[in-house]
């Protein structure tokens, strides 16, 4: 379980503190819950948007209350969790309700709501990979470990974001439809339907999924009633969750957002025409360019040709496909740069593609290119991660990552604030570990195919047993 311990202990010792985007997926969950108020039992934030415990100006306005303007799976994944923590916090004669503890439930969620989705994606990776054709068993970890930690996974992973989160049910998806058997043909739907009910974009490759079934001839097409069967439960939530709170079936919450954030004339108020400039600077930009952050991804492309060369070439035409159509309907969005972030976040849903698209690196014959790429891209990963994702600067690594970390700023979780653990004493000791761990692992992976098994022992696969990687 090492690539799983790793993810915790770096997605659970650092925790960015929700801002908007976060503090709106939030407050559904917490109104929802907390009982006795107005709102209880709905998801209306109308009295929190404007507190201290999760003040948010991304909301979503009908018929005179306010809603979170997100897509609900985060805010619905939070509801039973919460409640347990609620009710034990009142046990135990503590106030969920300051904001202090609020931070601290808010801390926990992410745990289940990003931690453990990202965990389960990586494990599947490894685990299902190597069935495929194109990665062996030491290609797939290789594979696990770029998405893991080396891709905007990692520091999104430490906020309720949604973003990796629906990249994790992608990446099961994905994984599903690969497999070509009627029981995961459902599956696949169920994954890419509960990532559109995570965030609207992912809507997307649920629609071109939908058609790559349809596509693949008489046998495959006829399980594209099963896909549509899987994707049937979280596509009906959705639709119900939107009837009750905006009025339609298919209003959607985005398309109600503060008028701030809403262009008149577009669609949905946010959509105009695609701009090749535009998807242009989201890859290259300086600083901010998803291949200027991660540019292990750009060995993706030299992926193309062992899919293609392999019988599954449908595949790599559907990620060629998802991965454009993605960047295309982001580059038509004003806020194509994700706003004050400091990265290009709308692109996140696209990393399982990016990275299923990856060669079989440990054949990789440039293997000095890959661990160099790797190494860039897990080090801005990690910088981001222990300081934040949130930052108004055109050039956010050097301006406001690694300027952070000079001055001591790490974000530690509020547990591990609260006893003292702050500074560049410790935030140096887990950076030196966790490189010893992460090079550990690509050692491993880049050897003998008998040490795959003593680093990655078991894995869970959701809905089935935990079988043993050899």
């Amino acid at each position: 379980m090492a690539v799983a311990l790793l993810i915790v202990a770096i997605q659970g010792t650092f925790f960015h503190p929700p801002q908007w985007n976060q503090s709106a997926r939030l407050a559904a969950t917490v109104a929802f819950v907390e009982p006795n108020t107005p709102y209880t039992r709905s998801f209306r934030i109308d009295g929190l948007k404007d507190g201290d415990r999760l003040p948010t100006e991304d909301w979503a306005a009908s018929r005179g209350v306010f809603y979170s303007n997100k897509a609900p799976g985060v805010s619905l994944l939070g509801i039973v969790p919460y409640y347990g923590l609620y009710y034990l916090e009142r046990a135990a004669k503590l106030r969920p309700r300051i904001p202090q503890n609020t931070l601290i439930n808010v801390y926990l969620l992410n745990l289940w709501i990003s931690v453990f989705w990202n965990v389960v994606a990586a494990l599947m990776m490894i685990r299902r990979l190597p069935r495929f054709g194109v990665h062996s068993e030491q290609g797939a970890l290789l594979v696990a470990l770029v998405y893991s930690f080396a891709t905007l996974v990692l520091p999104f992973g430490c906020s309720e974001w949604g973003h990796s989160t629906a990249a994790a049910f992608i990446t099961l998806g994905i994984l599903c439809l690969l497999e070509a058997t009627p029981a995961s043909a459902v599956l696949a739907g169920m994954w890419f339907g509960a990532a559109t009910l995570t965030e609207y974009l992912a809507g997307i490759s649920l629609v071109l999924a939908g058609v790559f079934f349809v596509l693949q001839g008489t046998e495959r097409s006829k399980q594209s009633w099963r896909f549509a069967l899987g994707a049937a439960p979280p596509i009906v939530i959705l639709l119900i969750y939107q009837k009750v709170c905006f009025g339609s079936y298919f209003t959607t919450a985005a398309s109600l957002s503060n008028p701030v954030f809403m262009q008149p004339g577009k669609a949905a108020g946010l959509f105009g025409a695609p701009n090749l400039a535009i998807v242009y600077r989201i890859l290259f930009e300086n600083e901010r360019g998803v291949f200027y952050q991660t540019p292990i991804l750009l060995l993706s492309a030299v992926g193309v040709l062992s899919w293609y060369r392999s019988s599954r070439r449908g595949f790599a035409a559907l990620a060629i496909a998802n991965i454009v159509v993605y960047l295309l309907a982001i580059s038509a969005m004003d806020g194509w740069y994700g706003g004050a972030t400091t990265s290009m976040r709308y692109t996140i849903i696209a990393l399982p593609f990016f990275c299923a698209l990856l060669p079989d690196l440990r054949a990789f014959r440039y293997r000095k290119t890959f661990l160099l790429l790797f190494t860039i891209s897990a080090v801005e990963m990690l910088a981001l991660a222990a300081t934040s994702t949130m930052g108004v600067s055109n050039r956010p690594l050097s301006d406001f990552a690694y300027s952070t970390l000079r001055n001591g700023a790490l974000a530690f979780n509020p547990l591990l604030a609260s006893i003292g653990v702050r500074g560049l004493g410790p935030g140096g000791a887990i950076a030196v570990t966790y490189a010893a761990a992460l090079g550990y692992l690509v050692r491993v992976a880049l050897s003998d195919r008998s040490e795959v098994g003593a680093a990655v022992s078991r894995s869970v696969d959701p809905g089935g047993h935990a079988r043993i990687i050899s």
